[in-house]
């Protein structure tokens, strides 16, 4: 290979490093990952209608078969009570919650306790939440087992 080739080859390879840097590591080019909107905490999030939505829903228990404590809230931040109800499990143990107008109901304030979870810590309880103003969603909430904190202090209240 001549000098004059290897000078070439080298160039297109400084040109193309250069070009990665430069589209890599711009971050006007790609999003901002902390100013998306996120559900914070272990539960999940879901909108029921734009302005109503269940917040950080979990279920925390010791185990398959045991009672559990539902964690989370509902916010309604419309100008109109709502009912929504959480139908947890195989089981259908309903929880109705009246959410006043621009309001919210904070199920760990609640201690809503259901008597039987059917699923073992780390996976998932088939769950439905309906209100009449956005029918019927069914929802995959996750259970925990409580043992870390902050969600060891619910399973010492039963």
């Amino acid at each position: 290979m001549s000098h004059h080739g290897e000078r070439r080859v080298r160039s297109t390879f400084t040109g193309a490093l250069c070009t990665a840097l430069l589209l890599g590591g711009c971050s006007f080019l790609n999003p901002i990952t902390t100013m998306e909107e996120y559900a914070p905490g272990d539960g999940i999030r879901i909108d029921l209608t734009e302005d109503v939505t269940a917040e950080n829903l979990m279920i925390l228990t010791e185990g398959e078969g045991l009672p559990g404590h539902l964690l989370g809230a509902i916010d309604n931040n419309s100008e109109q009570p709502v009912v929504v109800t959480v139908v947890l499990g195989s089981d259908g143990y309903a929880v109705p919650v009246d959410v006043p107008a621009n309001g919210l109901v904070n199920f760990t304030d609640s201690q809503v306790v259901i008597p039987r979870v059917d699923e073992p810590p780390g996976a998932t309880l088939t769950s439905v939440i309906l209100s009449e103003q956005s029918g019927a969603y069914t929802v995959y909430i996750p259970v925990l087992d409580g043992t870390l904190p902050p969600y060891d202090r619910y399973l010492d209240r039963h």
